[in-house]
């Protein structure tokens, strides 16, 4: 190090912590181990490179890597968008116009912003359903599937709410049909009402208004706490109790991290890119509220619940169905404490283990199917 930076970095360590400054930037999954902020940050960083550690620049580690990526990327997508689109009925519509038809690259920032976050809700998906075939959620790993499990429902509603701001047909009955189905569950129902001001099928200038709060402001700040604890309990902990994993020297696992950072940002950047001009979100007409069109669905991720609502409606009340998606999710989020299983390496009981999940991604599937048959 030259002697003015080294000069600055005295500087600042004398007045600041540095090295708690970088262990709070770092925990987003960028440095790949804990350091020592006790310490001095070169002194800190220095021991943290001697240490052998997992390699997550491996499949099916890397998963976390593209989480970070993607939400980096919708939330500086996000940030440009923001300042063009104006969050009012009168006027959100023609807004986006704007940024689609006026604005240098509007369209495909625009466009890169919608397939980052369905890609976003995919990758996430799959991570989850990684953890649960490979047990990850076992003791002391608990908090990683909970966290993991929490980021995956703020992300579907930062999605919710951002896809009735271009205030378009689709848009805006994609969205009414959404609230239907969450209407249905006790309790998100009436969180929903507090914090949109709607429960049916009208979306007004308040739920659009406060779609927009939560859409910009308050679930990106969760998503950011969520994924700082969630970073920071797996580098506690780790993804894997297996020996194999851990080993490689530190410094050469940090430039590994860094490629692959690199490598996952410019490979997604150009998926992005590639579906926002091969496959466009199209831009419709102004949402009339009072004019409902045929064949809207709700959004992909939804179509589930919505099939096993249509096809129970002759002989369940829709709350009792709405209970027990209420009662599933929750058991879902507690599945560690749940399980009898957390600390046995139960080998022999794997191949159950993954009949379990692909009898429920078949059955999600068969209910997507019929929920966009009857959609």
């Amino acid at each position: 190090m030259s002697q003015h930076p080294k000069r600055l970095l005295d500087w600042l360590s004398r007045r600041l912590n540095l090295t708690e400054v970088f262990s709070l930037l770092t925990s987003y999954g960028f440095f790949y181990t804990e350091i020592d902020s006790r310490k001095p940050l070169a002194e800190a960083l220095e021991e943290a490179l001697e240490k052998p550690v997992p390699s997550y620049s491996n499949w099916p580690r890397v998963l976390g890597l593209i989480v970070l990526v993607l939400m980096t990327v919708e939330i500086l997508t996000g940030g440009l968008l923001a300042l063009y689109y104006l969050p009012t009925p009168q006027s959100a519509h023609a807004s986006v116009g704007v940024i689609l038809q006026d604005v240098g690259f509007g369209a495909l920032i625009h466009q890169a912003h919608f397939w980052g976050a369905q890609m976003l809700i995919a990758v996430l998906l799959l991570r989850l359903g990684r953890f649960f075939v490979q047990r990850v959620y076992r003791r002391p790993r608990e908090l990683v599937w909970v966290f993991g499990i929490l980021l995956l429902l703020v992300s579907l509603q930062a999605d919710l709410t951002g896809r009735m701001l271009p205030w378009t047909t689709t848009s805006y009955w994609s969205s009414v049909r959404a609230i239907e189905v969450l209407a249905t569950i006790p309790v998100i129902s009436n969180i929903m009402l507090f914090f949109t001001g709607t429960s049916g099928a009208f979306l007004s200038e308040v739920t659009l208004i406060r779609g927009y709060i939560l859409h910009i402001v308050v679930l990106p700040l969760l998503a950011i706490v969520l994924i700082y604890f969630h970073f920071s309990t797996v580098r506690r902990v780790g993804l894997s109790g297996e020996a194999s994993t851990a080993g490689m020297p530190g410094r050469r696992a940090f430039r590994a991290h860094l490629a692959s950072l690199a490598i996952i940002f410019v490979l997604l950047l150009g998926v992005l890119i590639t579906l926002a001009v091969l496959a466009p979100e199209p831009f419709e007409i102004k949402a009339d509220p009072f004019s409902t069109p045929p064949g809207i669905d709700p959004p992909w991720y939804l179509l589930a619940p919505f099939g096993l609502l249509e096809m129970t409606a002759d002989f369940l009340p829709r709350w009792i169905v709405g209970l027990v998606m209420l009662l599933a999710t929750t058991a879902l989020v507690a599945l560690p404490f749940l399980s009898r299983s957390q600390t046995d390496p139960g080998a022999s009981r794997r191949p159950l283990l993954w009949a379990l999940a692909v009898a429920m991604v078949a059955v999600w599937v068969v209910l997507t199917l019929y929920g966009a048959r009857m959609a």
